[in-house]
């Protein structure tokens, strides 16, 4: 196990809040996200089963293993009492607390038993999303007992809340505004939004913690139009026009290994957003989109060890990249059901395989940290993202991203039985208005020999079988 690389001193330093600038990140500047926002790589993680302990405390090495990766980013699943019917999804309510996780019943000992888990994240420079729940409860939950009015229907086998009764939906935004400043968190992944409370609730959320210091970002699970209230959605990346939400989890797809192009998607808004605007042509025009490689309703980890999954799709794309813990070292979840129920199986790391792909995961991360300009470049409009299309005999396509006169070139090799491939491109669509000077591997550190005559930067790419990918950086 000591091979294992360290991104570590790779992480961005965690600002407080004072010092936390607001970009705007939507064209009609209604929505300020913290500038933290686009150093972004995320990992959405369930205590219950990160650990054979199931609990906050036991967290820390999970936090150690993330940081050393490089991711400084992560989702926890819902922390709330899940009662006798419930699974956390389905729990008491956002006043409450599973003790098992905590390790107490007293629910003031409880939050500061959370606030020192995200105080550990913190100091590994890791941010946490708190998961929220907008559905309502289950029906054991003692709220709905006392608060029948507060209820109407039913949702997800619950108690469903009703977000037209004044009273209710009051108590609820004090309650999460209370609970991020309790905890420290840095924000919210809000579950099935913004389906239930729509835009209004999460978006005054904010602009309270805003009026109180807290910077935070909320984050939908839900496709959605952003309006003032969410940074981005948890897939940005869908085919929901022909495709449902079930059908990805039960069978994901990867759209951009299957013969979507990857550069024309992101300069069109094609798949990126709600089916809504991926149908009037108005997708793809916010400025932070994720690409979700996979997340607990999915029913496989959805890497099978492929770097192609991991690296040309998310984390060398113009997207946050988000998986779900497990992902990075090949964890597979079980024949049926969501891997949200599976435990993790760390002992994976013990397999050559599986911890040669995980140092490889951290190879490229530490790639995209290196170059913070190149890969956490997000304009306002996404799809004048810096990436560009290059020429290469590669199944997929190869595309280059860039910024100040340099340019990292990925080039992906599928299930080519060959191992060397002829690249090509236009200086200008690099970025590179002079001649380029030297041509470097960025996986092996070689440099490679290349011509850049009549303005087109040319050169072979040696990349093997097990690799997968070529990272070359052009300056």
């Amino acid at each position: 196990m000591n091979d294992r690389i360290s991104n570590r001193r790779l992480l961005p330093a965690l600002k407080p809040d004072g010092e936390v600038k607001l970009i705007r990140s939507d064209e009609d500047g209604l929505i300020f996200t913290p500038d933290w926002f686009g150093s972004l790589i995320m990992v959405e993680l369930h205590p219950e089963t990160a650990t054979a302990e199931g609990t906050l405390e036991s967290l820390t090495p999970v936090l150690d293993h993330l940081a050393d990766l490089g991711v400084n980013g992560i989702w926890v699943t819902p922390i709330y009492k899940k009662g006798p019917d419930g699974n956390g999804y389905g729990n008491w309510g956002p006043d409450t607390l599973e003790p098992s996780l905590t390790g107490t019943e007293d629910i003031d000992e409880g939050w500061k038993r959370v606030r020192e888990f995200v105080e550990r994240a913190h100091e590994r420079r890791i941010r946490v999303f708190l998961d929220i729940i907008s559905w309502g409860v289950v029906f054991s939950s003692p709220l709905r007992a006392a608060h029948p009015d507060w209820f109407s229907g039913e949702a997800w086998g619950g108690a469903a809340f009703d977000w037209s009764c004044d009273e209710f939906r009051a108590w609820y935004i004090d309650v999460c505004i209370d609970n991020i400043l309790k905890s420290g968190a840095d924000g919210y992944r809000c579950d099935c939004e913004p389906m239930f409370s729509g835009y209004r609730v999460f978006a005054e959320i904010r602009t309270r913690l805003l009026a109180l210091g807290r910077k935070i970002a909320v984050i939908a699970e839900e496709s959605c139009e952003r309006r003032g209230t969410y940074d981005c959605e948890q897939d940005g990346v869908t085919g929901w026009i022909n495709w449902s939400r079930a059908e990805q989890y039960k069978s994901p797809r990867a759209y951009y290994l299957e013969g979507e192009s990857i550069v024309d998607c992101i300069k069109t808004g094609k798949l990126h957003g709600s089916a809504k605007s991926q149908r009037d042509g108005s997708s793809g025009r916010e400025r932070f989109y994720t690409y979700c490689v996979s997340n607990h309703d999915f029913h496989c980890s959805f890497t099978d060890l492929n770097r192609l999954k991991m690296g040309y799709q998310a984390i060398f794309a113009p997207y946050i990249p988000l998986w779900y813990l497990g992902a990075e070292f090949g964890m597979t979840a079980g024949e049926s059901g969501a891997i949200y129920f599976v435990p993790v199986d760390r002992s994976l790391l013990e397999k050559q395989a599986n911890r040669d792909f995980c140092n490889d995961i951290a190879r490229y991360i530490s790639i995209r940290r290196s170059y913070p300009e190149i890969f956490e470049y997000f304009p306002l409009d996404h799809r004048e993202g810096n990436i560009a299309h290059i020429d290469s005999d590669t199944r997929l396509e190869s595309y280059a991203r860039f910024a100040n006169g340099r340019a990292v070139l990925i080039v992906p090799r599928s299930d080519e039985e060959r191992s060397e491939f002829s690249v090509s491109a236009l200086l200008t669509r690099l970025g590179i208005t002079k001649e380029v000077n030297r041509l470097r591997d960025l996986l092996t550190g070689a440099d490679i020999p290349f011509s850049s005559d009549g303005g087109r930067l040319a050169f072979k790419a040696v990349i093997p079988e097990k690799e997968r990918i070529g990272v070359y950086l052009a300056e």
